[in-house]
């Protein structure tokens, strides 16, 4: 009988969670300025896209999102979508579009963390640790949708959706940033090999059903004119930008007073002269780009252990025993894809910020608490050390959840 009421009470504690977790945090994004941040705040996107078909003298025009842009083009569609169906003004609009992808972030989360964990109270303790993290507060949005879509692709592979869907779902999320399309690709492979050795016999159909999406997604800005998908130069931007700002504190007369194009171009024409791109950098400057990786490398470790905190030692072991999962040892394989598809390129042309690791600290909580209660049933110590980390990420978190909200845009 008392395993019976337990049994009832969880789920109704987790759907309680849920609910209060979306009231507090809409509550909290209302407290913050509904005006978007200008450019070059990443949030700007959430203003500067416009779908909306209009004429203007004597043409018309329709901006359809190039896949480069701050928002890329699942998120730009997001809100420009929604700026046409819901009324918004300048002064509310970043309420609206913060709001819709946190709902969408912990919504989606929740529905994760039912998928990949059996244990109603790890199940709690996963959910805990995703709301509690702050991350439902941070801008860009983009880095929200794109956790997202991340969530429903594998809740989509869990549970079986229909082919099409789950490859939708593994589109959209790549279609939010040009190394997340090289993930998405990946997942769709490595998931039609393994139903290939399940005994599927068009294990092919994922490939293709998400190459399909992706490519009805790109074609409007092939075919509208003057439009490129992939247009703009990001990567030698952020580069840039993340170099003057390193070595410029370095430097003997303190750091530059801005990060301004005309700085930024006068240290690219003085330390890598007659360079255009990001890949004429590394092939002519090699030890001046290696420098850069080193210091990268220096800014981005803290920031990793400060965005998955004590989480990450049951998900290293995880890893380590990961030939004794059964169910989840696909996911994990997934997440480590995108791990490396998403933030390697950060560390080798800008550095892993907090906000990059956003989109797959849902996954990190669920496949490593998943992980762990699986290895419980040979290995004891997985569910002591999950509970430990668990409670102590969660400390950790509750100190700097003040500052996840009040500094949502620099981290």
């Amino acid at each position: 009988m008392a395993a019976a009421r337990d049994d009832r009470r969880y789920p109704l504690i987790l759907t309680a969670l849920l609910v209060a977790s979306l009231i507090i945090s809409a509550v909290f994004i209302l407290r913050d300025s509904g005006v978007v941040p200008g450019y070059p705040m990443d949030q700007h996107f959430a203003e500067t896209v416009n779908l909306s078909l209009r004429r203007e003298e004597g043409h018309w025009i329709f901006q359809y999102p190039a896949l480069q842009n701050s928002g890329g083009i699942t998120s730009s569609l997001i809100a420009g979508i929604y700026k046409l169906i819901i009324p918004t003004t300048k002064t509310t609009l970043n309420w609206h579009i913060r709001i819709l992808a946190m709902l969408m972030y912990l919504g989606s989360s929740w529905w994760l963390v039912r998928s990949l964990i059996a244990s109603p109270p790890t199940r709690i303790l996963a959910y805990l640790l995703i709301c509690i993290s702050g991350f439902q507060f941070i801008q860009p949005s983009s880095d929200l949708f794109a956790g997202s879509f991340f969530n429903l692709s594998l809740v989509a592979l869990r549970q079986g959706w229909p082919t099409a869907l789950t490859a939708l779902m593994l589109a959209v999320f790549g279609l939010c940033k040009v190394d997340m399309i090289v993930a998405a690709v990946v997942i769709a492979i490595l998931w039609g090999i393994w139903q290939h050795q399940r005994g599927d016999r068009k294990p092919a159909r994922l490939l293709l059903f998400t190459l399909a999406w992706l490519l009805l997604f790109l074609a409007p800005g092939f075919l509208l004119q003057g439009s490129d998908p992939m247009g703009g130069n990001r990567s030698l931007v952020a580069f840039m930008s993340a170099y003057t700002e390193f070595l410029g504190y370095h430097q003997f007369s303190g750091a530059p007073s801005s990060l301004g194009s005309d700085i930024m171009n006068s240290v690219r024409e003085t330390k890598f002269p007659g360079t255009k791109n990001l890949a004429e950098i590394v092939t002519r400057y090699p030890q001046l780009y290696f420098d850069f990786v080193g210091v990268s490398a220096a800014r981005s470790l803290p920031n990793l252990v400060h965005a998955g905190k004590l989480m990450l030692i049951p998900l290293g072991l995880v890893i380590y025993q990961s030939k004794r999962l059964t169910t989840l040892r696909p996911f994990l394989i997934i997440l480590l894809v995108a791990i490396a598809c998403t933030l390697i390129p950060a560390w080798l042309i800008i550095y892993v910020r907090i906000r990059y690791v956003v989109k797959l600290f849902p996954a990190i909580v669920a496949i490593a608490a998943g992980g762990c209660m699986e290895l419980s049933a040979t290995n004891r110590r997985a569910k002591l050390v999950l509970w430990a980390c668990g409670i102590g990420t969660l400390a950790w978190e509750a100190y700097f959840l003040q500052d996840m909200w009040q500094y949502s845009h620099f981290k």
